[in-house]
């Protein structure tokens, strides 16, 4: 099965979306875009429009999208057995408290827990605006594209990471992403993110001397020590691996710092390891989070996160969305329409073929039937005149007594014996009888063949006229009429 989303990453400097296929466990990467927003008046929805106009992304596509960074809180709550339960079952209203949001602002979700003690939890819960959710959304509604998830980055680097470095399933591991002006700090245990922490950084050469990488690497040495204890209750491991995602052109530096100051293995996250690449080019930032959005609605089985879309309850859609709902099912209205005046027409033409195919088929019947007709006019009509001529033909000689033509030749015939040595010069069928003229060779041959003819069921009456012997001849001539038996008397 072949499915195609876009991820879309939006940045207050930047925007990068990227258009990922699947076939069965194949992952393609097939179009990205990536742009640098130079101008306050540039607009994301106008630059989102272009995608597929200019870009060649696909309109049926589905679409996820990120909150930015500073628009998402996480918290880890403390709960109890009773807590973690109405958590799971949705109930999501005691998880709106301890974020900088007002109450009936917060659109909160859950995100993992993991167990303190045998009888206390701890729920990492992530929350954002409903202000922030919405204008999220309208960026997309605004260049006629309608969400279908809206998740966090943290997530998306999550699942580009478990998709391009698989190890990261096992185990325990630090995800760490510097984009822009902030540092996300992540901690995992078995892919799933127990913890997940926001830091400001100042993006520069550093200060008091030092590089802007070794800053980098001295807070987040000293974050993740203090985020691995609250934990785990105990000091990070060596073999503990860190995952760096960065768009620094000093990504190298970067790494050092880390592994210098956390004494940890550090890889530099591939987004391209694992996934094909179908004729594009490296762009000018990091994809993780635009990658990994497209994962998340492509690859549920692999992946895992939050879609504030669930979590907000609705998915209500703006004047703008209702809008192009609306000319949408106009222009299908419009189309089916078009295929129904199309397809009638069509059935006329193809009924007036059949019919002239028809009126053809008649008139090669109707010259064959009747070849001396030369004057056609009607040959349904004059066909049925034709065969109205012939039934009442026919009916002359049908049998009103109930014997026809056939029947008195073969009454005649099966009781006229050769011996008899008749012969027949005329024979006169009406309706109601018979006149045959002969010549026979004595007068008791036709007296005797009146009996024969008498005793036959299909006369009634058998009558021989004055036979006369013909003059200066031997045989005699006579005439015999014979009735027919009427119907009534069968």
């Amino acid at each position: 099965m072949v499915k195609r989303c876009i991820g879309i990453d939006v940045g207050s400097s930047h925007l990068c979306a990227v258009q990922v296929l699947r076939i069965g466990k194949t992952f393609c990467i097939e179009k990205i875009f990536d742009t640098q927003a130079r101008r306050g008046t540039d607009s994301a929805s106008d630059t989102l429009k272009a995608l597929v106009s200019k870009h060649g992304f696909d309109r049926r596509a589905a679409v996820a999208i990120s909150v930015p960074n500073d628009a998402v809180f996480f918290r880890g709550l403390e709960t109890d057995s009773v807590g973690l339960e109405q958590v799971r079952g949705r109930g999501y209203s005691a998880l709106d408290h301890d974020f900088p949001i007002e109450a009936d602002e917060i659109v909160a979700q859950p995100c993992s827990y993991h167990r303190m003690t045998d009888q206390k939890y701890s729920i990492l819960t992530a929350a954002v605006s409903r202000e922030s959710l919405r204008q999220t959304r309208e960026i997309l509604l605004g260049a006629r594209m309608h969400p279908d998830l809206i998740g966090a980055a943290v997530f998306s680097i999550h699942s580009a990471i478990t998709l391009n470095h698989p190890e990261i399933r096992t185990g325990a591991a630090i995800i760490a992403c510097i984009a822009e002006s902030h540092l996300t700090l992540a901690v995992t245990r078995n892919n799933v993110i127990l913890l997940v922490r926001h830091f400001p950084i100042v993006s520069g050469s550093g200060s008091n001397g030092h590089p802007f990488e070794d800053q980098v690497g001295q807070v987040l040495s000293r974050e993740a020590g203090i985020t691995w204890r609250k934990l785990f209750e105990t000091e990070i491991a060596q073999d503990t691996k860190v995952y760096l995602v960065a768009a620094s052109e000093n990504i190298a530096g970067l790494k050092e710092a880390i592994e210098e100051n956390l004494h940890c293995r550090t890889i530099v996250v591939n987004p391209y390891a694992r996934v094909l690449l179908k004729h594009v080019g490296r762009p000018r930032v990091d994809i993780s989070v635009a990658e990994g959005l497209a994962l998340r609605m492509l690859a549920p089985e692999y992946t895992s996160g939050i879609n504030f879309l669930e979590a907000d309850g609705v998915n209500a859609k703006s004047a703008t969305s209702f809008r192009k709902e609306l000319s949408i099912c106009a222009v299908l209205v419009a189309a089916i329409a078009a295929v129904s005046l199309i397809g009638l027409f069509m059935r006329v033409s193809q009924l007036e073929a059949k019919y002239a195919r028809v009126k053809s088929e008649i008139r090669e019947s109707f010259q064959t039937a009747l070849p001396q007709e030369k004057n056609i006019v009607n040959p349904l009509a004059q066909l049925g005149q034709e065969l109205q001529s012939l039934k009442q033909d026919y009916e002359l000689f049908g049998p009103v007594s109930g014997a026809g033509p056939l029947e008195v030749l073969r009454a005649v015939t099966a009781n006229t014996p050769a011996d008899m040595n008749i012969s027949f010069d005329d024979m006169l069928i009406t309706a109601e009888s018979v006149r045959l003229t002969g010549t026979s060779e004595s007068f008791e041959s036709v007296y005797n063949w009146q009996r024969l003819l008498q005793d036959a069921p299909q006369f009634s009456r058998v009558d021989v006229g004055n036979p006369q012997r013909e003059p200066g001849g031997e045989l005699i001539r006579f005439t015999v009429l014979a009735s027919f038996v009427a119907r009534d008397q069968e």
